[in-house]
């Protein structure tokens, strides 16, 4: 049985077992008169939606949008894999992701450049969507599932420059995709997402900032799970990246940049030991998410620093 939870009136999380770790990617489905999948997961994780789809009484064949996030692998990979079997579905994605998503060749030289084989093992194979399925949208759009459900889109830069926020109107819930950052559920704990190549802090406080001002109900986090403790939530997101920048200033008055990085990754490693009860996922989080997001985060604060 495929783990699934009711998060909200027609809103069902499907964990995608991303990299074959339970509570850690979810996939969203909105059951309503049009159908929709908020993020596809990784191509590895199909046959895992494709089964929780088809537990929730739904026919794969009914689902007329794949809604994407972002087109980092873990969010969109899977969906040229998934529409083989959603044949009157259109991949919904940021107007400025959507030629990768038709031809992702250069996407998956940039993982494997960064992440190498290995990764790209986790990720499986990224399927190219044809152009004729794919909706490209942005600022302000909005697509009508039914009565009393709409989905409103909105840019939301800083982890990536082709990320969307989407605001579901039935519930006032906000999926946020890697927008805010992850979150390990039980805990209420949040970690920063600053993997590189694209992270611009000051765009993802922006971001973070301006989804404060929806007076949303909830979260709908892409790692992992729901919250109803929006303001909270947020402001732990902007507090934590003030906290990385801080480190990485006070490194700069010392004039020793090269130290931030490993203060960073002390202080995050720190920060990480709140979820290690979870064993699976504080594994994940110490040997794979802080040092890319030191990485990324250290990546921005050298070019800001090099452009003056």
């Amino acid at each position: 049985m495929v783990d699934i939870t009711n998060v909200g009136q027609n809103i069902f999380m499907i964990d995608d077992q991303l990299y074959s770790l339970p509570g850690w990617g979810s996939v969203y489905l909105l059951n309503e008169e049009k159908k929709a999948l908020v993020d596809t997961g990784p191509s590895t994780s199909a046959k895992i939606v494709l089964e929780g789809i088809k537990q929730l009484g739904v026919r794969p064949e009914d689902i007329d949008y794949l809604v994407v996030t972002h087109i980092h692998l873990d969010h969109a990979g899977g969906a040229g894999t998934l529409i083989k079997d959603m044949p009157k579905a259109r991949v919904v994605v940021h107007q400025r992701g959507a030629r990768h998503l038709v031809d992702p060749s250069r996407l998956v030289a940039s993982v494997m450049e960064a992440s190498g084989q290995a990764m790209m093992a986790k990720y499986g194979e990224m399927v190219p969507v044809g152009e004729g399925r794919i909706m490209a949208v942005g600022e302000g759009d909005v697509i009508e599932l039914g009565r009393g459900q709409t989905l409103k889109f909105f840019d939301a830069p800083g982890h990536a420059p082709h990320e969307l926020c989407i605001y579901e109107s039935r519930n006032r819930g906000i999926f946020t995709g890697d927008a805010v950052g992850v979150y390990v559920p039980g805990q209420e704990f949040l970690f920063p997402a600053a993997q590189p190549p694209n992270f611009n802090l000051e765009l993802c406080i922006g971001t973070i900032r301006r989804l404060m001002t929806l007076n949303a109900s909830r979260i709908y986090f892409a790692h992992f799970g729901v919250t109803e403790k929006v303001h909270k939530m947020l402001q732990m997101a902007i507090d934590k990246l003030l906290v990385w920048d801080r480190i990485v200033t006070e490194a700069v008055k010392q004039g020793n940049l090269d130290s931030a990085a490993a203060k960073l990754t002390e202080h995050a490693r720190a920060d990480v030991e709140a979820v290690r009860k979870n064993r699976v996922i504080y594994e994940y989080l110490t040997g794979y998410s802080v040092p890319t997001s030191v990485s990324g985060f250290m990546k921005y604060q050298r070019e800001k620093l090099a452009t003056g």
